[in-house]
């Protein structure tokens, strides 16, 4: 019988734990985090056990749903529910992203699971933003991505790395070409058409509501389409 690790979220940092007792919105989505990880822990112990094609996930908050009314309304719960509507058989998800990941936690604590349980239909991997933050040095960030996208396979479905800074877009070029390199898609999951921002986020203004999660999926979707 295959197991997998149970998910533990990075620790939050003073920062964010002050946020969170200053607005309401921001401490509504702290506190989703651990009963999501709870849910999407339970969720990877049954997909490992089962039959059916298989998506694994590296990622953050955003990965597993911070912000969304239930864990299974992030863009990787809609993306394997829509794909088993697609295929008329469950895809099955083993989620192991974490919140407040950063790609050292991608690399160091999720990757390695992930190349245990190759190989996979399909990973996406949705990781960086929270480097932007918190990572000084760009110059690692941006090796790190072409590190993940070296380690993964060219199944793998990449969402860039969120904001419009400098730091940003330095960091996406690098994971374009690399992924380019590698035979792999970026999905432009931040940038997709719809109602104005405010109306896909959640009370933090920071995370995805339900509405915004759809729109990443499918963002996604779109991108495998265009490769089929």
């Amino acid at each position: 019988m295959q197991s997998v690790p149970p998910l533990v979220p990075r620790r939050k940092n003073i920062a964010l734990r002050s946020l969170g007792r200053v607005f309401p919105g921001a401490r509504h989505t702290t506190d989703q985090i651990d009963p999501y990880t709870k849910w999407w822990s339970t969720q990877n112990q049954g997909a490992v056990n089962r039959r059916g094609p298989i998506l694994i996930a590296i990622g953050d908050s955003v990965s597993i749903g911070i912000g969304a009314s239930h864990p299974s309304k992030s863009f990787i719960g809609n993306v394997g529910r829509a794909l088993s509507d697609r295929d008329g058989v469950e895809w099955r998800i083993v989620n192991l992203a974490i919140a407040g990941a950063r790609i050292d936690d991608g690399l160091n604590r999720q990757l390695p699971i992930a190349l245990d349980l190759m190989p996979s239909d399909l990973v996406i991997c949705c990781i960086g933003t929270n480097d932007i933050v918190w990572t000084p040095a760009i110059a690692n960030v941006r090796a790190g991505l072409r590190e993940l996208s070296a380690a993964l396979p060219a199944t793998t479905v990449f969402g860039p790395v969120a904001g419009a800074s400098g730091r940003a877009r330095l960091s996406n070029r690098a994971l374009r070409s690399a992924a380019q390199e590698n035979g792999q898609l970026v999905a432009d999951i931040w940038n997709t058409e719809g109602p104005r921002i405010r109306e896909r986020m959640a009370l933090d203004r920071f995370h995805p509501n339900d509405l915004g999660y759809e729109l990443m999926a499918d963002a996604v979707l779109d991108a495998l389409n265009e490769r089929a």
